[in-house]
Order: structure tokens, then sequence, then C-alpha cells
């Protein structure tokens, strides 16, 4: 299944060039396919994000993914 996902700030650098990556920010990915397994496949370490949104609604880690979704992830920020 083909999945887009938005990695933001800090978290880019774990982005690296792997096969499943097609167009820019667009993923194959296997069908059911959680969050969390997305999040390991590209060696995120869960202590470093902060939010993640599946279309644009908050997602928890244990959610599977579907055909078609937006994936975000922010990693924690600092500053006031």
């Amino acid at each position: 299944m083909i999945i887009e996902m938005k990695i933001f700030a800090t978290l880019r650098h774990y982005l690296p060039n792997l096969p499943n990556r097609l167009d820019g920010d667009k993923w194959d990915m296997p069908e059911g396919a959680t969050v969390r397994q997305v999040l390991e496949m590209l060696n995120i370490p869960e202590k470093e994000t902060k939010m993640l949104l599946i279309n644009g609604r908050h997602a928890d880690k244990e959610r599977v993914l579907d055909e078609g979704d937006v994936f975000h992830v922010f990693p924690i920020m600092a500053g006031g």
C-alpha cells in the first residue's frame, strides 16, 4: 500500500534511501503496517517523537495505516 510520510525537523536525518521509498514522500508499506512498525523500520527512537498524526488527526503507535494515509511525525521541540 502507498502512504505519504512527512517527517519533520530533527527527525529528517532518519530518512534513508530505503527501497520502499518511492517518489518524494511516498512510501510503499506492507498491508496492515502500524505506526509503530513504520517508526521501527526508519529506526526513529520512540523517545524522540512527540506528535503523530494520520490524515490530520492524532494517532497512537498501534494505529494500522491504510492506503493513501498521510502520516506526519513531529519531534520533541524546545522553545518558548
